[in-house]
């Protein structure tokens, strides 16, 4: 099915954050290679911290004609499908924090969409183009609300 809508956010300070322990275990595999021992462990352990990293510091939004899913950057851990006649209404809030859903995917950006299910947990997500995201929803049907 084709993609109505996609966004992804990444934080630069999240990444910024996380550059120092990253450099501190590069170097640590390095001297694990040259000195023969725990090398094994070592890559293994910056691997995956290399892949957690990249999945928490960006979020992907994408809306298709029967579903929105929000996934992090790789989209192995940071996964949610709300199927669009799940939704009661939708809502496009000021402010990247403004949106009191139970999941809330969020990163610093200019909005939020709250999603208020028919059943299940209420569900938003940040966003830098709320007014597309409120267009391509409205255009599937979706009544906003509140």
């Amino acid at each position: 099915m084709a993609t109505l809508y996609e966004e992804t956010l990444y934080s630069k300070w999240i990444a910024l954050f996380i550059v120092p322990p990253l450099v501190a275990m590069a170097a640590g595999l390095y001297i694990a290679i040259s000195t023969g021992r725990g090398a094994g462990i070592m890559a293994i352990a910056m691997g995956l911290t290399v892949a957690i990293v990249l999945e928490v510091t960006a979020i992907r939004v994408r809306v298709y004609g029967d579903r929105i899913s929000i996934t992090g950057y790789l989209g192995f851990m940071i996964r949610k499908t709300v199927k669009l006649d799940e939704i009661e209404w939708f809502a496009v809030r000021d402010g990247w924090m403004s949106c009191p859903a139970r999941m809330h995917f969020t990163l610093p950006a200019k909005a939020c969409v709250y999603l208020k299910r028919k059943k299940g947990r209420d569900v938003s997500f940040s966003t830098n183009r709320p007014e597309e995201v409120g267009e391509v929803l409205t255009s599937l049907g979706v009544p906003r609300g509140v």
